[in-house]
């Protein structure tokens, strides 16, 4: 079972170097993605310094929360990952701060157990957890204008001169509704998933096949956390679906902040949670917390 690690980073080089440290293994490949805004220099010199190598930078393409760049940026790591010579078996798109809690070994037994099955969270929209139901995502245009985005139309109406000028645009010459897709079921959830070769391969040729399908999500808010799921809950395919994408995160107002800076109180709950991965880290606020996942985790 050759595994394929898909980081979609944007910040923190050492800690994307300490993390890529943890993945490399025989039998596994690492993937990376830099958002096209961030100065790859510093990446680069991270992996150097921790003497890191054999790891496959994929084309890069600006990718701001929310935007439709983070879809491309995972069409750029999965199709990287398949032109590659080894023929890889599974399919891990992560964040830059995730951090694993077992072993690629583990993982890797772990899916040869589960070899036809899928795992990623879904839920059919509209879904209550989501503002809209999720579906104003689709019936509203998004978009990202520099380090402004906006949604439109929208009850707060931009601040700055410049994205004011781009919305009063949009009154002028688009409608206030979008239609939904009419010939898809659609779904939501996480957009961090864990996927067999076989499905990749639905996904890859289903947007191949229907590049109209694929133009109506380019203007969509959060569209990767509806495109992959819509793809493969309506793809006719042999995989077993499993609602679950194997992190633990921690979503929670209270902490200001969603999804949550883990830190080392959540070690417990972390341990116990039988997930693959735990995000989001961060270099200094969670680094006791990733000290003892590789002590007691990761030995």
């Amino acid at each position: 079972m050759k595994l394929a690690f898909l980081i979609a980073a944007h910040a923190h080089p050492r800690l994307l170097a300490r993390l890529i440290q943890r993945l490399q293994c025989p039998g596994s490949l690492v993937f990376v993605h830099i958002d096209a805004r961030q100065d790859l220099a510093p990446f680069e010199v991270a992996l150097h310094d921790h003497c890191i190598g054999d790891v496959h930078f994929v084309p890069r393409v600006r990718s701001p929360w929310g935007s439709y760049g983070q879809v491309r940026a995972s069409l750029s790591l999965l199709n990287e990952a398949l032109q590659h010579p080894s023929q890889l078996d599974r399919f891990l798109l992560i964040s830059g701060q995730d951090y694993p809690l077992m072993k690629p070994a583990a993982m890797a037994a772990l899916f040869e157990q589960n070899a036809t099955s899928d795992f990623f969270t879904y839920h059919p929209l509209p879904w209550d957890a989501w503002e809209g139901g999720g579906l104003d995502r689709l019936r509203r245009f998004h978009f990202a204008l520099g380090r402004y985005s906006f949604s439109y139309p929208s009850e707060n109406v931009p601040t700055s001169r410049r994205v004011r000028a781009a919305y009063a645009a949009c009154k002028r010459v688009l409608p206030r509704e979008r239609a939904l897709p009419a010939e898809v079921t659609l779904y939501g959830g996480s957009n961090w998933w864990n996927l067999s070769h076989r499905s990749v391969l639905a996904i890859l040729d289903f947007l191949h096949r229907n590049p109209r399908f694929v133009r109506r999500f380019r203007f969509t808010k959060s569209a990767d956390e509806i495109l992959f799921q819509t793809v493969l809950l309506n793809t006719s395919t042999a995989a077993v679906v499993i609602n679950d994408d194997l992190r633990y995160t921690i979503w929670d107002d209270a902490r200001g902040e969603l999804p949550a800076t883990l830190r080392m109180e959540d070690f417990g709950a972390i341990a116990a949670s039988g997930k693959l991965f735990a995000r989001k880290m961060h270099p200094e606020q969670s680094l006791t917390l990733m000290d003892r996942i590789d002590d007691e985790l990761l030995r």
